[in-house]
């Protein structure tokens, strides 16, 4: 008999006699929470949603079959073990049960049911090829602020470093705070198995979390899945290759749009893979590690077999048995140890250098096509350094501790260089956790949720010397010097030094904004180009007067988080800038106004103790609700805002 009994926040604890009973409880609770969202990605996965809900959906629909996405769910289907399917049968029971049991439940959505398990297999693919394609260049796909500014923070203490004597974890993806990008958490125990965590929404089991043995949580990590193809292609459907011209492989999909005409997709295939149109109108052909290419077909399962494991080296062996294809996992146990992972299988590549995964390679020359992917255990990995810590704020692998890892010990071409860290977070985490010489929960607890913008300390003083002549720059260093550094809800002139900071972030990896360190990992600075920052900083002057912002504006002025009563004054910043309490931003359609784009999803500080024990306090800051007639529910944004989790 299953029993489902809910919290103050809608957090549901589910319990079962076994596994089944389990899946099944989280399919109903998901339903009760999150039903139309979990159709409408169902639906989406289908590649059907246009027919049903409109032109709205036919750019996934397209994206669908252009990549034949509908043949590769049916082969990921078939690879799976059958207690797998079996797990996602007893899942796909639940929800629908649940939807029959409360017919208001997926109002709008409700023509997906009844959900079965290739729903559940197509979703999973779907999610992975989206971070797969994830294309901030534009080399094949438009890059999608939603996709290319997910990121996540993780760390681990050992119990020789933590002051309990025991492990510390910290769990805490940054993503998108909506579509399938949103986490749900619950708790779920049947003999054999207790585990509290999180998945992302429309999975049947958690990709993170902890049991009383072990705890894991990823971050997004610059695995070269996707490798791109420039093709000379005729008006013939042909392509040359190995001095030979060859016919595409194509098949014709007809998609249906509900109130308009169908529309007829091309699907066309070279020997590299799948072709598309880049967003600059050049035809390319995408390979995809890991989902469409050498697929990572056990991944889902691997996940499940990660939640029984006991130790550190079990759990990478586990996923090194049933990888994923991508991320990184930050993890810890009871047993003290604590370890860092680069997970995935990308392709090998043999002559290539990182810089060649960013590029278009010839289509025409066959010793750029990759016909095999490195095993997951030759990924880089660390487990128990002497630092006594490991972390990742989506920097390179070979900065998971200190001292740094050695690249030349792994494959190439798998990781950007040592140098090539894309912003701040990792020099404000890497620097905290060397200059402590034991670390106590409410520390790693603070460290999370550092609100100081390290970009100031680096740069803001030479910024405002260089711009103090300028008269017309007069207010805004006035207000940079007042300001306190800080993203505070109330910290006037955060936003003027945001909109300046994302003017320069692509002087970061180059290290044309700011000096090089020394030695990889340390900090850089100082400003390498004043009279460049001045003309930024004039920029973002007129960018945020022509937006209606006040140069003084503090973060709880333009955004609010939450609803109606529930809303309240915005806090968190930017990891461009150093911050590792995370909120990114975007402007609204209201005039002195921005939204979030995405931000601190779910944290979870597990820490181990004696005899077995284990406390986690977590937070999954938009809460576990998206549905009007859900389990009622406590706001989290203001225990957010509190910088503290729920005990």
């Amino acid at each position: 008999m299953v029993q489902i009994t809910w919290d103050r926040w809608a957090v549901p604890t589910v319990v079962g006699k076994d596994e089944f009973d389990v899946t099944y409880g989280v399919g109903y609770a998901q339903a009760q929470t999150n039903a139309a969202l979990v159709l409408e990605l169902y639906g989406t996965a289908r590649g059907e949603a246009a027919s049903r809900w409109g032109p709205d959906f036919l750019d996934e629909d397209t994206f669908t079959a252009r990549l034949g996405l509908k043949a590769q769910t049916d082969m990921w289907v078939t690879a799976q073990q059958a207690e797998t399917l079996a797990r996602i049968a007893a899942f796909c029971d639940g929800f629908n049960q649940a939807c029959a049991d409360h017919p208001a439940l997926g109002a709008g959505r409700r023509e997906v049911l009844p959900v079965e398990p290739r729903d559940v297999i197509a979703h999973v693919l779907r999610v992975f090829v989206r971070f797969a394609t994830m294309d901030p260049a534009g080399l094949a796909f438009a890059p999608d602020a939603l996709l290319t500014s997910a990121g996540s923070n993780g760390w681990a203490v050992s119990g020789q470093r933590s002051t309990t004597g025991h492990a510390q974890l910290i769990i805490n993806p940054h993503l998108a705070w909506q579509g399938y990008h949103r986490w749900f958490e619950v708790s779920t125990s049947h003999p054999g198995r207790d585990f509290h965590g999180a998945m992302l929404i429309g999975l049947p089991w958690h990709n993170l979390g902890s049991s009383p043995a072990i705890g894991w949580g990823h971050t997004v990590n610059p695995i070269p899945n996707l490798t791109v193809y420039g093709l000379h292609t005729d008006d013939s459907n042909h392509y040359l290759f190995d001095g030979e011209v060859r016919p595409l492989q194509t098949v014709e999909h007809r998609i249906d749009i509900r109130g308009q005409d169908t529309v007829t997709v091309l699907e066309r295939r070279s020997v590299h893979g799948p072709i598309v149109t880049a967003p600059d109108g050049v035809d390319v052909a995408v390979r995809v590690a890991g989902s469409l290419h050498h697929p990572a077909t056990s991944a889902l399962e691997g996940w499940w077999r990660m939640s029984l494991a006991t130790s550190v080296e079990e759990l990478f062996a586990t996923h090194d048995a049933m990888p994923l294809p991508m991320f990184n996992m930050i993890a810890a146990d009871a047993h003290g140890s604590i370890g860092a992972l680069y997970c995935g299988t990308p392709p090998a590549l043999k002559s290539a250098v990182f810089e060649d995964t960013r590029r278009r390679l010839p289509g025409n020359d066959p010793r750029w096509l990759w016909h095999a992917v490195h095993p997951a255990s030759d990924m880089p990995r660390v487990i128990n350094p002497a630092s006594g810590w490991v972390q990742n704020c989506n920097d390179v692998p070979w900065l998971f501790t200190d001292p740094p890892l050695d690249p030349a010990q792994y494959p190439n071409a798998i990781a950007p260089d040592v140098w090539q860290v894309d912003d701040l977070r990792p020099y404000a985490s890497r620097t905290w956790l060397a200059q402590q010489p034991s670390i106590s929960p409410q520390a790693m607890l603070g460290l999370k949720y550092t609100k100081r913008a390290l970009l100031a300390d680096l740069a803001l003083d030479d910024l405002c010397a260089a711009a103090a002549a300028s008269e017309d720059l007069r207010r805004a260093v006035d207000v940079l010097t007042a300001w306190d550094r800080h993203c505070h809800h109330d910290s006037a002139g955060y936003v003027l030094f945001l909109m300046w900071g994302l003017l320069n972030v692509a002087g970061l990896p180059h290290h044309t904004l700011l000096k090089r360190p020394a030695e990889p990992g340390t900090m850089p600075g100082p400003l390498l180009e004043p009279d460049k920052a001045v003309e930024t900083l004039r920029t973002a002057v007129t960018t945020l007067t022509a937006l209606g912002v006040a140069l003084d504006a503090s973060i709880g002025q333009v955004c609010t988080i939450g609803e109606g009563h529930n809303a309240i004054p915005a806090d968190g910043g930017s990891g461009v800038l150093g911050v590792l309490k995370s909120l990114e931003l975007m402007p609204a359609s209201t005039q002195d106004r921005m939204r979030v784009l995405l931000g601190d999803t779910y944290i979870s500080h597990v820490r181990w103790g004696d005899k077995g024990t284990r406390q986690m306090d977590n937070l999954l800051v938009y809460g576990n609700t998206t549905e009007s007639s859900a389990p009622s529910a406590t706001s989290q944004y203001p225990v957010w805002a509190a910088d503290t989790l729920r005990p």
